[in-house]
């Protein structure tokens, strides 16, 4: 399991993979735990297995495989449908697995390379961007329905609307893709398959890569870029509203921005905190928040707060006024997007003595859970 991991060399990875086009080598830009939770259910990706847990209580609902398997490889989050979790794993493969019990109900290994990024479920489709420059959209069995192919790898989860599916890319482009598509408007693949999406319904180019997820929220995508920007993107046609890169040049951004009263949180590599106006993109503080210690996680909004996790081991809250509440600790560092979910925050942790612990907004400790026996 990789500990202590160098974003620097992470950010390696990024720039090879985007100058060369390499997908089957890509470093592992997600190598720490994957979260997902649902009402019932916290689930693990960890290394050669997926951990389900209760939420109540944190004890081990079931693993998948029930067998470690070292061809399988876990980091990407899963993502919940009615009753599966959808997981990638670094071996090509997209499993769904019953949430009841942890059995397997379809596999999909149809891609070239690793699953960086979390599936996303929307109306009995699964869409799963792959480092093999493919998205990939599978029905409920598991059935490829049609893919779309981008000039770099994909390391972002998808997000959609009641109409698109929107596509953030290392190629340097947000793409807006239909939902769905008729075969009579797919066309064929390398092996003759008919099932290749020609183009987009428009794409943007951003100027460089994207690793971070985008936020789709009133109409509006908003995205961070590797080279230290911020978008607002028009999700209709593509049309960027405003750019952010600061007074001086911001270190590069590997975290999913949240919407708190309209304004704008998202941190940099470098352990920043900012907070934009969503309409015209002006900070909203005279500078922005450090924190001391790099930030690779994802914002979270607690109730009229929201709170970063950091390398450092730290959980730094803050509001729209740059107030701050007391830090949450706990050994160990923060690569993980948190989530805070019917009143339980719940922090991943590399390095540590547990792996996950689901706190309150005070810190205290409702359960904990690490894998060692």
């Amino acid at each position: 399991m990789k500990k202590n991991i160098s974003i620097a060399v992470l950010l390696i990875f990024v720039i090879a993979a985007t100058l060369a086009g390499c997908t089957s080598t890509v470093g592992a830009s997600s190598s720490w735990p994957g979260l997902a939770v649902s009402d019932d259910l916290v689930v693990l990706s960890y290394g050669y297995q997926l951990y389900a847990l209760d939420v109540q209580n944190g004890s081990k609902v079931w693993v998948f495989p029930a067998e470690q398997d070292q061809n399988i490889i876990f980091y990407a989050p899963a993502e919940f449908t009615e009753n599966m979790v959808i997981a990638g794993d670094y071996a090509h493969n997209l499993y769904a697995v019953n949430t009841n019990n942890g059995s397997l109900n379809w596999k999909f290994d149809g891609a070239e390379s690793r699953y960086v990024a979390s599936a996303f479920y929307k109306n009995g489709y699964t869409y799963a961007p792959n480092a093999d420059k493919k998205l990939y959209v599978l029905d409920q069995n598991g059935t490829l329905q049609w893919v779309f192919q981008t000039d770099g790898p994909n390391w972002s989860k998808p997000v959609a609307d009641e109409q698109y599916v929107y596509l953030a890319s290392m190629d340097h482009h947000m793409y807006a893709l239909n939902l769905n598509y008729q075969v009579s408007d797919l066309i064929a693949d390398e092996d003759g398959t008919k099932n290749l999406v020609e183009k987009p319904v428009w794409k943007t180019d951003l100027g460089t890569a994207i690793v971070s997820d985008p936020l789709l929220a009133d109409g509006f995508l908003y995205v961070g870029t590797i080279d230290g920007k911020m978008f607002k993107v028009d999700a209709s046609n593509g049309n960027i509203i405003w750019s952010f890169e600061g007074e001086t040049k911001i270190k590069s951004i590997w975290t999913k921005p949240v919407i708190l009263d309209d304004v704008l949180f998202f941190a940099t590599e470098d352990g920043y905190i900012f907070a934009l106006n969503t309409e015209t993109g002006e900070s909203v503080w005279d500078s922005p928040m450090a924190t001391s210690s790099q930030i690779v996680a994802g914002g979270v909004i607690l109730n009229n707060t929201v709170g970063f996790g950091t390398i450092d081991g730290n959980f730094v809250i803050v509001d729209k006024d740059q107030v701050t509440s007391p830090s949450l600790s706990r050994e160990g560092s923060i690569y993980t997007t948190p989530t805070f979910k019917n009143g339980k925050l719940y922090l991943m942790m590399v390095s540590g003595e547990k792996l996950i612990y689901a706190l309150d907004e005070n810190g205290r400790e409702f359960w904990s859970f690490s894998t060692e026996k």
